[in-house]
């Protein structure tokens, strides 16, 4: 037997309000002890990413959301230096350490990523007046829809409804909400010139699988536009950096200096 679906749950570009609390945001770092320059103003955006390359199919919706990322530093004040820096620094380090990742096993070779790592660091010291490297990698991971009414999914800060695909008539009254699908995440990590860890933290952006309406039995598929809500993109982009870059209505707990990790996980 199948229900009518709820008006509401048609609005799937909707979401909750970044002003509420939401206790899923992503537990920060932040160690501006580190910052040799208080006020840092030139800043490499890697082309590449810290951690695990973003996934082919989601290609697209990575140089998107790493334009945005590079119009949201300038919007606050940031001089972003060439590209080319880096990736002269970068291929000088592969040439010597070889590719960090393995893509048959899908890990970092964390003794090749540490050596390519420091060559990276001296290379820009070199030839570039950067005063920080940000990486902002988009990263696919595994989310679920709640049981409750609306069958919120909320993960790093944010809460979205489930996506509909194809016209239908409904969803089963027995559909499995719960079951695991990914999302996409912006994964931000910047270091100083010396390559020491200043901020880590994470912001949501999206589902990347919607219930199949046209299927007798709906399913959840992944979708045909990945990423295509721009306010989402940039929800997570302001979640993610914040407070290195203060976000107004930040939905998490503001976490003491001293208390925040100095840490940076790479997937």
């Amino acid at each position: 037997m199948r229900i009518i679906l709820l008006a509401a749950l048609a609005l799937v570009v909707s979401c909750s309000s970044s002003s509420s609390y939401n206790e899923t945001t992503f537990p920060y770092s932040y160690d501006q002890t580190n910052l040799i320059n208080k006020t840092p103003k030139k800043v490499i955006l890697a082309p590449v990413n810290l951690g695990v390359p973003t996934p082919s199919y989601l290609a697209k919706a990575e140089r998107k959301t790493k334009a945005m990322v590079r119009d949201y530093l300038k919007s606050n004040g940031f001089e972003i230096l060439p590209d080319y820096l880096y990736e002269n620094a970068w291929q000088k380090a592969i040439r010597t350490y070889g590719n960090v990742y393995d893509p048959s096993t899908g890990k970092i070779d964390v003794n090749a990523w540490r050596g390519a790592m420091i060559t990276v660091g001296e290379v820009l010291r070199e030839q570039s007046d950067a005063d920080l490297i940000i990486y902002a990698d988009l990263i696919d991971h595994d989310v679920q829809h709640s049981n409750g009414m609306q069958h919120y999914a909320r993960w790093y800060g944010v809460t979205r409804k489930p996506a509909l695909q194809g016209s239908g008539t409904g969803v089963p009254m027995d559909f499995e909400w719960t079951q695991r699908i990914k999302a996409a995440s912006l994964l931000v990590s910047i270091y100083d010139i010396n390559l020491n860890p200043v901020f880590a933290s994470r912001g949501g952006i999206d589902t990347l699988y919607a219930i199949n309406m046209k299927s007798s039995n709906p399913v959840f598929v992944r979708r045909k536009k990945l990423l295509s809500n721009d306010s989402y993109i940039e929800e997570g982009i302001e979640i993610a950096f914040h407070p290195f870059i203060k976000m107004k209505g930040y939905p998490g707990k503001e976490i003491e200096p001293a208390a925040a990790a100095t840490t940076t996980e790479t997937e």
